[in-house]
């Protein structure tokens, strides 16, 4: 966990934290609690108007996206990564990712030459 998610139950949270926390549930925002379960620890969806002492709250962090840009060539294989020769470089392929996983739905594909 970062030091953003480090868990605070909700009795040791400063009137600050609740209240921040209360504010992002009146205007609709997700919020999660922090379950244990026998995998371990997983931030589930919170209910809404329900608060427990020693449950630990945050507001559903948003996703993290980012854009993936391969290029490579055909030589008898498709070829694309750090083992290709950049001179050969014949298409590029680029897709997002959302918390490190491929959105399939914005795979672009281009021809270079």
């Amino acid at each position: 966990m970062t030091h953003q998610d480090t868990p605070t139950i909700w009795e040791n949270k400063t009137p600050e934290q609740k209240g921040a926390l209360l504010l992002a549930e009146h205007e609709g925002r997700v919020l999660q609690a922090l379950a244990v379960d026998h995998d371990g620890t997983t931030w589930v969806i919170k209910r809404r108007n329900q608060w427990h002492d020693g449950v630990a709250y945050r507001v559903k962090p948003e996703p993290k996206r980012e854009t993936v840009t391969m290029v490579g060539h055909h030589r008898g294989y498709w070829c694309f990564g750090s083992d290709c020769f950049g001179h050969r470089d014949t298409h590029r392929i680029t897709f997002d990712t959302i918390d490190g996983e491929p959105d399939c739905a914005t795979i672009r594909m281009e021809r270079l030459t």
